[in-house]
């Protein structure tokens, strides 16, 4: 019986992202996960023999101004060609890597000499490296109409031809985990040449997928400076930049969930959700268990509707089902989040379902579709398993003892607190100051109270409310001088309050906040980026 995967939930923004079933291979061998991203369409480009640029969708055409004029089906592939770019990840000994598949047409002619007979085949290859790799790729900081290339360092890599879709993901994990093993170099490498460029007032990505042999010796002089201008001279693919930069940074789309050192209940939900996805249903388990000890992830539905889907992987119906009354006792307030938390209802269905609870699956099923949920798998599974049963309107009423989970403390500025930051991150910014000011009322300990102001003032700049975030930096860096609060904030306060400066007009207060950020150890490289750019 199939489930309806749970979306990931993204902290930072309201996107969910569905994505397909985990495959889960044999043995201990490493779990791949659902395609990540992917490109289908480029447009390819080939400076010919005679002087001419020719262009191609999904291929490079040849060199040679006469094969591309050829009807023989070989020369139609091009030098080059992909119907499909995808980007999946693994966990390699504790360490996030990427599973780089180009899938491509290729085939042969039974009279080869003739080229005559073609006989079409499915090509794949595939290039397995450090997820750390893509940032590479495309950094944060774009120089236009410069070239560079990025040499891949691949772990292993494989070329399938007419190869069986269905056992793909456990046939590359093979190959990882005997590498893993045996300690082998993987028998070629991928080098990924990139030029971005601006044109006729657009902004596009120029790429080459280089496949050679894993010896220096043939891939050093791709990498060398003094040939980089040659990178481009004859072919390339091109694509939009947007759209490319979004195939390989779908971390800024969907964040990495894994958290090598969790501290806060955030971590925790976001590591528990990513080794869940992973197919490591136990330390899910163990993780979300713990997310559920902070505030608010204590009432967030989806901490225990991963938590049941992770259960019920382990064979712990019972407490999956327990799970699962939980998570669907906590309804949230939030649009976005509705269509997953109908999905929860969906699969205790399922659940009900797997312990042959049939009248207890056709009335979750029914609720979900009547509810508003759509989905094929859950329609189908209605009309095979539920034609007796007779619905008679949704049943989801919780417990006493579950309202009462799901019912704010308004008393209680920790959790008040909690709530206004949480609200924050999702961009809720109104109520995130509501939040904090009643979190104020209550006269919160010199410990959080810098925070508090932190928050009410970052939600403030938010709301273009310039002088007000100002006013909430200044009481929260003074209360930040009774040495009880946690100075890690130090460098988000004075970037903030420079941007509020800033917005205000005040140029030399601005830069002298944005050199504090900078001295209590402001990192990220898109905002120093911006400072150089203010503060010259």
């Amino acid at each position: 019986m199939k489930k309806i995967l749970l979306p990931v939930a993204c902290l930072f923004t309201s996107t969910f992202l569905l994505g397909q079933p985990v495959e889960r291979t044999i043995g201990n061998l490493p779990i791949i996960s659902e395609v990540k991203s992917s490109l289908e369409l480029a447009t390819g480009y080939s400076f010919q023999d005679n002087g001419e640029w020719i262009s191609a969708q999904n291929r490079i055409p040849y060199k040679v101004a006469d094969f591309n004029k050829s009807n023989k089906t070989y020369y139609k592939l091009g030098s080059d060609n992909f119907e499909l770019l995808e980007i999946q990840d693994v966990m390699v000994r504790n360490e996030l890597y990427i599973v780089f598949t180009i899938q491509y047409k290729t085939g042969w002619y039974e009279f080869p000499i003739l080229m005559e007979l073609w006989h079409w085949q499915d090509g794949l290859n595939y290039f397995v490296f450090k997820a750390s790799k893509l940032k590479e790729v495309m950094p944060n900081k774009v120089d236009w109409d410069k070239p560079y290339i990025i040499n891949m360092d691949a772990l292993c890599s494989g070329i399938m031809i007419d190869y069986d879709k269905k056992t793909l993901n456990s046939t590359i994990a093979y190959n990882i985990q005997q590498t893993l093993d045996k300690g082998t170099i993987s028998s070629h490498n991928l080098l990924i040449a990139i030029w971005p460029v601006e044109a006729k007032g657009m902004q596009l990505t120029r790429f080459r997928l280089i496949q050679v042999m894993n010896k220096k010796k043939f891939y050093t002089p791709y990498l060398e400076e003094k040939n980089r201008d040659r990178l481009f001279r004859t072919s390339y693919y091109e694509a939009d930049y947007a759209t490319f930069r979004a195939f390989i940074r779908y971390d800024e789309i969907n964040p990495t969930l894994a958290t090598t050192d969790p501290k806060t209940g955030e971590d925790w939900f976001k590591r528990g959700v990513y080794h869940y996805r992973a197919g490591d249903f136990a330390q899910a388990i163990s993780d979300l268990t713990e997310a559920a000890k902070y505030c608010p992830f204590d009432r967030f539905f989806m901490t225990y509707a991963y938590r049941a889907n992770a259960r019920e992987q382990m064979g712990d119906y019972s407490g999956a089902m327990k799970d699962y009354d939980i998570a669907i006792s906590l309804k949230p307030e939030q649009k976005e989040y509705y269509s997953a938390w109908l999905t929860t209802i969906y699969n205790r269905g399922v659940a009900k379902f797997n312990i042959k609870d049939m009248i207890g699956a056709c009335q979750d099923w029914n609720t979900a579709a009547q509810m508003g949920l759509q989905d094929a798998s859950m329609d189908e599974n209605i009309r095979a398993n539920c034609k007796d049963y007779a619905f008679t309107g949704p049943a989801i009423l919780p417990t006493t003892k579950e309202i009462a989970l799901a019912t704010p403390n308004t008393n209680d500025y920790r959790r008040l607190y909690f709530e206004g930051m949480w609200k924050y991150q999702n961009g809720s910014y109104t109520e995130s100051i509501q939040n904090l000011d009643r979190a104020l009322e209550l006269k919160p300990d010199l410990t959080i109270l810098p925070s508090i102001y932190s928050y009410r003032g970052a939600s403030k700049l938010k709301l273009s409310d310039y002088r007000g975030a100002l006013s909430d930096f200044d009481y929260c860096l003074a209360y930040m001088g009774s040495g009880k609060a946690d100075s890690s904030i130090l460098k988000t306060v004075y970037y903030n309050r420079g941007l509020a400066n800033f917005f205000l007009g005040n140029q030399v207060e601005a830069c002298n906040d944005f050199r504090k950020a900078i001295q209590t150890g402001l990192l990220d490289q898109e905002s120093l980026n911006f400072i150089e750019q203010i503060c010259r």
